[in-house]
C-alpha cells in the first residue's frame, strides 16, 4: 500500500476540511482499502459507504453533514 498522504497533499485534496478532519478521512479511506486488499469487503461495499466527512473524491460522492 502506498504511504499516507502528507498534510500538504491532504490540504490540497480537502481544502474544506480542518486538519483533524483530513486525517480522519485519510485513516477512514486507508482502513477500507486495507479491508478490500484482505478480501474482507468488496469495492461495491466501499463505494456505497458514507465517509465521515464530505469527500468529493469518494466514488459515491455522498455528503455527510459535518
Amino acid at each position: 500500500m502506498q504511504p499516507p498522504l502528507s498534510d500538504e497533499e491532504l490540504a490540497a485534496l480537502y481544502p474544506h476540511l480542518t486538519p483533524t478532519e483530513r486525517i480522519e478521512l485519510e485513516v477512514w479511506h486507508r482502513g477500507w482499502i486495507h479491508k478490500m486488499m484482505c478480501g474482507q469487503v468488496t469495492k461495491e461495499e466501499y463505494d456505497a459507504t458514507i465517509p465521515p466527512h464530505s469527500d468529493p473524491h469518494h466514488p459515491g460522492k455522498q455528503d455527510k453533514k459535518d
